[in-house]
């Protein structure tokens, strides 16, 4: 490295003493050469520098990290290599660790949540970009005035070496690695949502969920034994806290909560804190009146098998017990399809041109789809039907290699993103694909967003909280 006064330069960061490390990176206080600005640096050990395939996904994961922008993620500043050696800039935090709070033992509960809700925001928000974290500790958990800040997106791993990084890292990893993982199978969402558990059964109760002697026996007890009760660890715990907490340290994870912020939605619940309050005044404002319109639709269609308005309305009077129905007229004839609009992020509706076959990934455009530019580069196309209108969009995009994440927008998982592989996007110009499926008083219609960066996930979020009810859960 190029030695100057008070250390060594990564890139542009003058490096001052260290304050952290393992077994892939030392991690050091540091100051923008030019501003003076205050940072922290990772710096990667020339050993694992020299991995080829670690260099690719490092470079590859810097640019996604660096495209999250998020109040509870660490902000990136820089990244890159110098001297033979990868390094990553980011904010330097003022308060520690999470894992240094926790030295003095347990967190008041309302303390505790205010934390893990910010670090499941993030980690909801970047698996909607298509980021997983691989390795939520503790020690991963910055605290900051403008806290808490999420760290280390597991750039310095791969999944496949998660074990491997050394004793003194693996001990951390492995106190909060999800059972799957362990069993060899690719991390998702759900072992992110897992590691959290973990973090949040440390905070509230003061230790691991398992504390087994040695590595082995540590893996082997999140794998295959039942956690403890947190209302047994600590009898300041209330045994309602015990149900969501096992279940967000379940081993099969289809069994724990959809998305991060829903799981510690109910261990708030469970403690008898309300941290749904937002939520809850939002469903009062828009829910009821949709939510009673299309729990009636499924009733119309299995007794009348009718679709027409004056069908529903004479089963609507039967099954409420205002009488018997009134004798059925003749059904009328059926009605031409009307011309599909695309919705517009403000709730309003835009008139489309057609769409011509190739405009979307896949064999071939089904007859009538619509598609309107919505504002920047975004593209909406709506196809009528469900789930299944997207399924040869989605095929293609998966044959490309596109990885395909949960969208989560508030904690409801209302749609998919297909991300580009590096290889596609080397210039960082290929568009992602966003689907979600729409069902209001318009009929339900399949949306294909097509834009680059976050774009589309931002207007998937307007959408979402302009016509919450309507979204279909993504299939």
């Amino acid at each position: 490295m190029t030695a100057v006064a008070g250390g060594a330069l990564a890139g542009q960061w003058e490096l001052g003493e260290r304050i952290g490390g393992g077994g892939q990176a030392v991690v050091h206080r540091a100051r923008h050469a030019g501003t003076r600005a205050p940072a922290a640096v990772k710096l990667f050990h020339r050993s694992v520098w020299a991995d080829r395939a670690f260099r690719v996904r490092f470079r590859r994961e810097c640019d996604a990290l660096t495209a999250l922008s998020h109040p509870n993620i660490v902000p990136i500043l820089d990244c890159g290599e110098d001297d033979g050696r990868g390094y990553l800039a980011m904010s330097l935090a003022t308060g520690g660790s999470l894992a240094e709070r926790l030295v003095a033992g347990p967190m008041r509960p309302a303390q505790a949540l205010g934390i893990l809700r910010g670090v499941a925001a993030a980690l909801d928000a970047a698996h909607s970009a298509g980021v997983l974290h691989r390795d939520v500790t503790p020690g991963n958990i910055l605290l900051d005035p403008d806290g808490p800040w999420l760290a280390d997106f597991g750039i310095a791993r791969r999944i496949d070496a998660t074990v491997l990084t050394g004793e003194g890292e693996l001990i951390g990893t492995a106190g909060y690695m999800a059972p799957e993982v362990i069993g060899g199978e690719r991390a998702t969402p759900a072992a992110d949502r897992y590691a959290l558990a973990a973090v949040a059964f440390q905070a509230l109760t003061g230790r691991r969920v398992f504390e087994a002697e040695g590595i082995a026996g540590v893996l082997y007890a999140h794998a295959h034994r039942r956690p403890p009760r947190p209302s047994d660890v600590s009898a300041a715990l209330p045994r309602g806290l015990d149900e969501p907490m096992a279940r967000g340290l379940a081993k099969d994870p289809r069994d724990r909560p959809p998305t991060c912020s829903a799981l510690v939605s109910s261990l708030a619940r469970g403690l008898g804190l309300d941290a749904d309050a937002p939520t809850r005044a939002m469903t009062r404002i828009h829910r009821p009146r949709r939510r009673a319109r299309r729990a009636l639709v499924p009733v119309l269609a299995t007794v009348a098998g009718l679709a027409a308005v004056g069908g529903g309305a004479v089963v609507i009077t039967s099954v409420l017990g205002e009488g018997a129905p009134p004798p059925a007229s003749p059904a009328p004839p059926p009605a031409a399809p009307l011309p599909l609009t695309v919705p517009s992020a403000d709730g309003g509706e835009l008139t489309g041109t057609p769409v011509a076959p190739g405009d979307l990934p896949g064999d071939a455009t089904p007859a009538g789809a619509m598609a309107a530019d919505v504002g920047g580069d975004v593209r909406v196309t709506a196809l009528r039907g469900g789930w299944s209108a997207l399924a040869p969009a989605r095929a293609s995009l998966r044959a490309s290699d596109y990885g395909v994440v949960p969208v989560v927008i508030d904690g409801r998982m209302i749609g998919t993103l297909a991300v580009p592989p590096l290889v596609i996007d080397l210039t960082g110009q290929a568009p992602r694909w966003a689907m979600a499926v729409l069902s209001d008083a318009s009929g339900t219609r399949a949306l294909a967003i097509q834009g680059r960066f976050d774009d589309p996930v931002r207007y998937l979020a307007r959408l979402a909280r302009a016509r919450g009810d309507a979204m279909v859960p993504a299939a």
